[in-house]
C-alpha cells in the first residue's frame, strides 16, 4: 500500500501544479469579449484575483483599440501594454485597498460615454476593490470581514452584508456607468454563479437589502462583535437614513451586458482528462457545493470508501473530483484556512483505509491567511501523526490544521496562482 500511497501523491502535486499553471477559460473569456465592437474605442476595468490573466486576454483581443485601462489585484504582477494595474489586499481589506479603489472610480468616472467599458471581474473583488461606507474606518471594515469569513455564513450571505458596507459593492460601479456600453465578464468563484454576489457584484444591481445584511449578522451572533461604526451604519439603512444599493426594479441599464464564465467546472473538466490518461476512471461533480466543510469532508469520505467497498457505480482505480465553497466556523486560536481543515478531518475519517488520498486545495493559492493552498492527505497521514505523538483530533479542535500540516509535510505551497475558480478536491480510490 506503501507505494501505491505515494504514487497518488505523486499525481495529486502533479495536478497542483497544472492548476497553478494553467488558464481557465480563455475560450470562453474571448467569446464574450465579441459582443463588443473592436473597432471602437475600449476601456479596461476590473478586480480581483484573475482580473490580470483576463485584461491581458483583453489586450491581445482588442489590442490598440484600448484607450487606457486599470484593474486590481492581489499580488504584484508583469506590466500590461494598456492597462495600469494596481495591487489591493485579501481576503482582509487594507488601505491598499482603499486608495486604488478611490482611483480605480475616479478614472471610471472620466471615460466618455460614447466609449465601450469592459469590467473583468472575478473573486476577490469584495477585498480588493472596496471603499468603506459611511463613518466606517478600514479598520473596522477589516475586521467585520474576519468576523464574517470565521462565522460559518456562506459565500452567498457574506456578499450581501459586504454589498452594504462598501461604497463600490452592489451595483455601484454599475450605477456610475449606468449611460455607457459597459460589458461585464466574470469569472466565477461561488456557487450558482449568480453575478451580483461574484466580488460583491459592483457591476450589477443587487436585490439584497439591509435588513437582509442584519439579518445574517443576527444569524451568526457576530452583531455585538460588529463594530460600533459598522451597527451604526447597518441601522441607518434599515431606517432609510442611508440609502440602499442600486436595486434591479429601478436600474435597468440596458446597454449593460453581462457573461460569467464558470471557471470551477471548467478546471474540473481539465482535472478530469489528466486523470483519464492516468487510466482512473473519473467521476466530476455537476455542480458546485455550498456546504459546512464537515459535511463535505464526510460526503467526499463516503464516496470513497463506497468504492473501497464495491458498492458504488464507478470502479477502482477512480478519482473523484469536487468543487465549490465550504464554509467553517472557527472557534479555535489556531491556524490554518478551509481546505487545510477539511483535508485533516478527511484524514481522520479515512484512516487505516487503503489506499485513499485526498488533495483539498484553494485554486488562487491562498487557503485562508496562509501561505499554503491546502494539504494532500492519505489513509496513513494521522497513524503516522499517532506513532510520532502528534494527535490529529487536538489540531482539529484548536482550528490548528496548518501546523498539523507543517508537521506532516502535508502541505501543497505553489503561490499566488492569478486564478480563483472556487476551492478543488480531489480523491484517489484504489
Amino acid at each position: 500500500m506503501k507505494k501505491k500511497l505515494e504514487e497518488q501523491a505523486e499525481i495529486l502535486l502533479d495536478l497542483a501544479g497544472f492548476v497553478s499553471k494553467t488558464e481557465i477559460g480563455t475560450s470562453g473569456v474571448h467569446s464574450a469579449f465579441s459582443s463588443l465592437n473592436n473597432r471602437k474605442p475600449v476601456w479596461i476595468l476590473g478586480a480581483g484575483k484573475a482580473s490580470v490573466s483576463m485584461a491581458k486576454s483583453a489586450e491581445s483581443y482588442f489590442g490598440g483599440a484600448i484607450k487606457d485601462g486599470m484593474i486590481i489585484t492581489n499580488a504584484p504582477t508583469d506590466k500590461l501594454s494598456y492597462t495600469q494595474v494596481f495591487t489591493g489586499s485579501h481576503p482582509y481589506p487594507h488601505e491598499d485597498s482603499v486608495s486604488a479603489s478611490y482611483e480605480l472610480m475616479e478614472f471610471a468616472s472620466k471615460i466618455p460615454e460614447s466609449d465601450q467599458v469592459l469590467c473583468c471581474l472575478s473573486g476577490g473583488a469584495s477585498s480588493l476593490f472596496c471603499i468603506p461606507a459611511d463613518d466606517i474606518e478600514i479598520d473596522e471594515l477589516s475586521n467585520t470581514y474576519k468576523l464574517l469569513l470565521n462565522s460559518g455564513a456562506s459565500i452567498h450571505e457574506i456578499n450581501v452584508v459586504r454589498k452594504h458596507l462598501s461604497e463600490t459593492s452592489g451595483g455601484r460601479l454599475g450605477s456610475l456607468l449606468s449611460s455607457h456600453r459597459l460589458l461585464s465578464v466574470i469569472v466565477s468563484d461561488v456557487p450558482g454563479d449568480d453575478p451580483s454576489v461574484i466580488g460583491s457584484g459592483p457591476t450589477v444591481p443587487d436585490p439584497s437589502t439591509f435588513k437582509e445584511c442584519f439579518a445574517i449578522v443576527k444569524k451568526y451572533g457576530i452583531w455585538p462583535k460588529l463594530p460600533h461604526t459598522v451597527r451604526i451604519h447597518i441601522s441607518k439603512g434599515m431606517h432609510g437614513d442611508v440609502e440602499e444599493t442600486p436595486k434591479p426594479r429601478r436600474n435597468k441599464w440596458k446597454q449593460h451586458q453581462v457573461e460569467v464564465i464558470s471557471g470551477a467546472k471548467l478546471l474540473a473538466e481539465d482535472v478530469g482528462q489528466k486523470l483519464t490518461e492516468k487510466g482512473y476512471n473519473v467521476e466530476i461533480s455537476q455542480k458546485a457545493y455550498n456546504r459546512d466543510v464537515s459535511s463535505i469532508s464526510k460526503k467526499i469520505c463516503t464516496d470513497a470508501i463506497t468504492i473501497l467497498s464495491k458498492r458504488g457505480e464507478i470502479k477502482a482505480p477512480a478519482a473523484l473530483i469536487y468543487f465549490g465553497e465550504s464554509t467553517v466556523k472557527v472557534k479555535g486560536e489556531g491556524k490554518g484556512g478551509r481546505n487545510q481543515h477539511l483535508a485533516l478531518m478527511a484524514a481522520l475519517m479515512i484512516e487505516g483505509q487503503h489506499p485513499v488520498s485526498v488533495m483539498s486545495l484553494a485554486t488562487d493559492g491562498i487557503d485562508g491567511p496562509t501561505d499554503s493552498a491546502g494539504a494532500i492527505i492519505n489513509s496513513m497521514t494521522t497513524l503516522k501523526a499517532r506513532k510520532n505523538k502528534l494527535k490529529p483530533e487536538s489540531y482539529l479542535q484548536n482550528f490548528n490544521s496548518y501546523e498539523f500540516h507543517s508537521a506532516m509535510n502535508s502541505h501543497i505551497k505553489i503561490g499566488t496562482t492569478g486564478k480563483n475558480a472556487m476551492d478543488l478536491q480531489v480523491v484517489l480510490v484504489g
